[in-house]
């Protein structure tokens, strides 16, 4: 038995497949995978030894990007089974380019005629959810979704101190999902203040926000930017070492879920009913200000105040942290 599936490209997105992915080894345990997906969610499943072939999926850099996809196809070859993650054309064509008979994906995009099972994307589900139930033609209904799961090894802390708290700025749709700059400056600062060690995260795309944050901070032995200093095995290994992760609605935040890391995270224009971390296995804390023009979807504020992030005041964060920590 061969079984392709074309992963979700975001980081956040992929992490929310393991469930399915899990149910999926679960029943064909003898089953050789291959998975398709950008540099991201491939490096994501780098270590996971069930996987036999890992295709990154660089089409849009092919002068044709019909070409690109066909290559890529070819590339993987025939299946027992194919499932995409994603909904749209590109990954449904990619699959029926493989000739793997049996091709299962939600009808969106009018693409239907390219999946042999073309099921209907249900409503009002977590993501974790919406993925897991595409497997029902192969699985039947689900019991029960198990918690995210990921591949990691356990490193010690960083830093000497006996707290240790992540701090992630930064979120990859849009500049609405941030909380802004000055608040997380205000926030690392009183968490300094009282003797916490902190360690600041983000990646490439992060690097200017994150430096402008930390030149509004007085130099620290407790504070360690990590930005841009980790690939991503690095990132989910020394995100497995913090006592408290505070993140935007990103990627991160559900790595540090699924590493059972307790957890404060801050929404704003997106849905916690679609997106909120999935079965957390310690504390974890939601925090809006639920505004009547929230959750709006939007990469950019399309009122222009962005209320939603900077209405939630550091104070409030602070005091979330102490919760979590135990600490008066």
């Amino acid at each position: 038995m061969k079984i392709l599936v074309r992963l979700p490209t975001w980081l956040g997105d992929a992490v929310m497949a393991t469930p399915a992915l899990e149910l999926l080894h679960d029943r064909f345990p003898h089953a050789q995978f291959t998975y398709i997906g950008s540099p991201v969610s491939c490096a994501l499943f780098e270590r996971d030894s069930r996987v036999s072939r890992l295709i990154v999926d660089d089409s849009k850099k092919a002068k044709s990007r019909l070409k690109g996809i066909l290559h890529i196809a070819r590339r993987a070859g025939r299946h027992d089974i194919a499932l995409t993650f994603q909904n749209n054309f590109l990954s449904a064509l990619l699959l029926f380019l493989t000739r793997t008979p049996r091709r299962l994906g939600y009808a969106k995009e009018w693409r239907s005629f390219l999946l042999s099972d073309s099921l209907q994307t249900p409503s009002s589900l977590h993501q974790v959810e919406r993925y897991a139930k595409l497997l029902e033609p192969l699985i039947g209904a689900l019991s029960e979704i198990p918690s995210l799961n990921i591949t990691h090894q356990p490193r010690p802390k960083p830093l000497p101190v006996p707290k240790l708290i992540g701090i992630n700025p930064g979120a990859a749709y849009g500049s609405a999902k941030r909380w802004p700059e000055a608040h997380f400056a205000h926030l690392i600062s009183s968490l300094l203040q009282e003797g916490y060690g902190v360690m600041l995260f983000g990646g490439e795309g992060e690097r200017e926000g994150n430096e402008r944050i930390l030149r509004s901070l007085e130099p620290s032995p407790l504070l360690l930017d990590l930005t841009a200093q980790t690939d991503l095995s690095q990132l989910i290994d020394v995100i497995g070492t913090l006592d408290l992760f505070i993140t935007n609605d990103s990627g991160p935040m559900h790595l540090a879920c699924a590493l059972g890391i307790p957890l404060i995270a801050l929404f704003g224009p997106t849905d916690s009913k679609e997106t909120s971390p999935w079965k957390p296995m310690s504390e974890t804390l939601l925090l809006s200000k639920h505004l009547p023009c929230a959750p709006c979807k939007k990469r950019i504020c399309p009122l222009g105040h962005h209320h939603c992030m900077t209405l939630l005041a550091p104070q409030e964060v602070l005091a979330a942290a102490s919760q979590v920590l135990g600490d008066s």
